[in-house]
């Protein structure tokens, strides 16, 4: 096994145990309990963590590309009325830009 795979892998480990352990001991409310325990989120923190310590990053695309496969219906569900959304935040993003440059220019 090579040397940042066992490092994915232990991380993985070390994580679900103590996110498992926390749930046992019921230090976390029973709507976040459910969130993180619900099986269509595992591939997306599998993903993160691969990504993050992993030197080749197509286990951790393929796995967070499955996680959204598993929440594609609530993907869908939040996209719904993105429109409506749409100008306020690309206004947003223009002021942070302007703001950002500015103060770059300052400088």
């Amino acid at each position: 096994m090579q040397k940042d795979s066992r490092l994915a892998w232990g991380i993985s480990l070390l994580t679900f145990g103590v996110l498992f352990l926390i749930r046992q001991l019921n230090f976390l409310p029973a709507e976040i309990s459910d969130l993180i325990f619900n099986f269509k989120n595992y591939p997306l923190i599998l993903g993160i963590i691969f990504l993050l310590t992993h030197k080749n990053k197509t286990p951790g695309l393929v796995l967070i590309i499955v996680a959204a496969f598993f929440r594609l219906s609530d993907i869908i569900r939040l996209t719904e009325h993105i429109s409506d959304f749409i100008w306020p935040v690309l206004l947003i993003v223009a002021g942070s830009i302007i703001l950002i440059s500015n103060r770059k220019a300052k400088k």
